[in-house]
């Protein structure tokens, strides 16, 4: 007898989801290593992102990444996991971010009910959860960010709030940790736990931290525009790849346009050239000097 597997995608203009019937994997519980569960119920991580494709793992193509065992069909996409497995793994290590953002627990999510956003993989235990998430993907992307984008080494090693890189990410028990080099990367590898405590410690701070509140008001800053992952060592939220556009405004503070390189292409391609620019919009985060804003309208002003 036959089963037959169905996959439907929905794509708009930044998302895709994903829906799929449940079925068998070829991949079992007793096929991964003891103590490890398996991610996706078996299904290949990279084919989900690389081919927005559900394709079986074999049991002899398998990796292990962060307490989570991942199959694949062979063995060069298992070699394409292993050089980055940050870039497949699920967010929240398949837990689902709405509800840890909303209740503070751990809720595991459902390869039925799953999304895509930023070329990251979403699950969710409900069409409820991932319908909250869709509409509102800025509030949920960032839930499984631990200390909020700071170097938890850093912190604990000599006592200073560094933000970190994108480009130096580990994930631990299903938090994203950033490091500002590879020198503190390693660190953490070294003993995680004990660096993941330093970070829940460092979150609880976090308000005396931040100089501004996110909001739904829009605001407006001026000043000489510069690349924000050159100059400062951050990225936009929604497109950490990118190095992104940042305006060196009044104060000190620093924002970060997001979708800059999308929405403003032109200003976005002149940014190392020290442009004065204003920009309008709302703040959706705050740390430190550094803000990072939707922006409603970006300029050249003389």
């Amino acid at each position: 007898m036959s089963t037959k597997i169905s996959r439907r995608s929905l794509f708009t203009t930044f998302v895709v989801t994903l829906l799929m019937s449940p079925a068998f994997s070829q991949v079992s519980e007793a096929d991964h290593t003891p103590g490890h569960k398996v991610g996706l119920k078996g299904y290949c991580p990279v084919c989900v992102i690389e081919a927005r494709k559900w394709e079986r793992g074999r049991r002899e193509f398998h990796s292990t990444y962060d307490n989570v065992t991942y199959f694949f069909p062979n063995l060069a996409i298992k070699r394409k996991f292993d050089q980055n497995p940050v870039k497949y793994v699920p967010a929240l290590a398949g837990d689902c971010t709405v509800c840890y953002k909303k209740l503070k627990k751990r809720v595991p999510g459902n390869i039925d009910h799953v999304a895509i956003y930023k070329n990251r993989l979403y699950l969710f235990p409900g069409e409820s959860e991932k319908k909250t998430f869709l509409a509102d993907p800025f509030a949920f992307i960032d839930t499984d960010l631990a200390a909020n984008g700071l170097c938890v080494v850093c912190y604990k090693k000599v006592n200073k709030r560094v933000l970190g890189n994108t480009r130096f990410t580990e994930i631990h028990n299903g938090f994203r940790y950033l490091f500002p080099s590879v020198r503190e990367q390693a660190e953490f590898r070294r003993a995680p736990d004990f660096y993941a405590l330093a970070g829940m410690k460092q979150e609880t701070q976090q308000i005396s931290f931040r100089t501004n509140q996110p909001g739904k008001t829009l605001e407006s800053f001026a000043g000489k525009s510069t690349c924000a992952g050159c100059e400062h060592g951050v990225t936009p939220i929604g497109s950490p790849d990118e190095l992104g556009l940042a305006i060196n405004a009044s104060g000190g503070r620093v924002i970060v346009v997001e979708e800059a390189h999308k929405l403003y292409p032109k200003i976005y391609a002149a940014r190392f050239q020290g442009q004065q620019l204003q920009v309008k919009g709302q703040v959706i985060k705050s740390l430190g000097k550094i803000s990072w804003l939707k922006p409603t309208s970006l300029k050249v002003i003389n």
